[in-house]
């Protein structure tokens, strides 16, 4: 039973993304004087289809979809609103730009300290890219380090993908350990700093991590491409002739990731997710070559 449910556990995930995609993609708009709450995501709130009153300060960025907000206090970073009504009261500021589209201003006088401008605009447009073009760039890069590791050890990164399908859960709790002991390891290097020891440490520990990091995702992504695009029998394999492989695995696992990378806070989720995931992966396979960690220990024989 446990395990039939870990084997399911990726298959749910990415059902449970596409369902708040499609969620998030069409939203139900609020009605009459309806109040919804923000949502977060580390420093920066997002809110779609409804309308909300910012009482408390926000050291991000805020976006607005298809809904009014009322700024009551200080938003340090953009503001984005699009179909919707942007209201000014009280201590209501913004210290970075206001850009708008389909959306009414009202009350912005000396409040905006950077620069109010619609979407369409050529400087609107750049501003609100911003963000994404630096999420682009990453995957960009994410693209690239995949296709190159894939081709170096296609092999390996196929054990582990099996892996992060069939044993999710048990891959899962492996990260978040693993996770928590790269923290308290930098923790105690950190202490070395002073000392000409810790250094080194602290740098072959993030060595150590990136590696790990890099490799558990790139399993990821196969894992993610396999459950949509494999092949489900030989007969199936052979009459393909495009969509097979590791290499095309990986592809589709990164596109499929990538695009929700895009979605504000589901994209935020969902890859903290598959990093912990990745970490899991990534040690328990001791990187695809399924060895143990350490020495076994065999009985002497006579």
């Amino acid at each position: 039973m446990f395990k039939a449910l870990a084997r399911l556990l990726v298959p749910l995930t990415s059902i449970a993304a596409l369902v708040v995609v499609f969620m998030l993609v069409a939203p139900n708009g609020a009605s009459g004087d309806e109040r919804n709450a923000f949502t977060a995501v580390a420093r920066d709130r997002y809110l779609f289809g409804g309308n909300a009153i910012l009482n408390e300060p926000v050291s991000g960025n805020v976006q607005v979809y298809r809904g009014s907000v009322t700024v009551a206090n200080v938003v340090h970073g953009d503001l984005l609103v699009i179909g919707g009504e942007v209201n000014f009261i009280g201590a209501g500021a913004v210290d970075g730009n206001l850009i708008y589209a389909g959306s009414m201003v009202k009350d912005a006088g000396d409040r905006v300290r950077g620069h109010i401008y619609p979407l369409a605009s050529l400087r609107g447009a750049a501003a609100s890219m911003n963000q994404s073009a630096v999420v682009a760039t990453l995957l960009v890069v994410w693209l690239l380090a995949a296709v190159a590791v894939t081709l170096m050890n296609g092999r390996e990164v196929r054990f582990s993908s099996l892996e992060a399908r069939s044993s999710s859960l048990y891959c899962f709790v492996v990260g978040l350990v693993a996770l928590t002991s790269f923290v308290l390891t930098a923790i105690a290097f950190s202490y070395l700093v002073p000392y000409v020891i810790g250094i080194p440490l602290l740098g072959a520990l993030g060595i150590f991590a990136i590696v790990t990091k890099v490799y558990g995702m790139i399993a990821v992504f196969h894992a993610v491409g396999s459950l949509i695009a494999a092949p489900r029998s030989r007969d199936q394999l052979a009459r393909r002739k495009w969509l097979r492989g590791d290499l095309a695995m990986v592809v589709i696992g990164m596109l499929v990731l990538g695009a929700l990378r895009f979605v504000p806070g589901v994209g935020t989720l969902v890859w903290g997710l598959a990093s912990v995931l990745g970490f899991g992966v990534a040690l328990g396979t001791k990187f695809g070559r399924r060895e143990p960690w350490f020495l076994e220990f065999r009985r002497a024989e006579a």
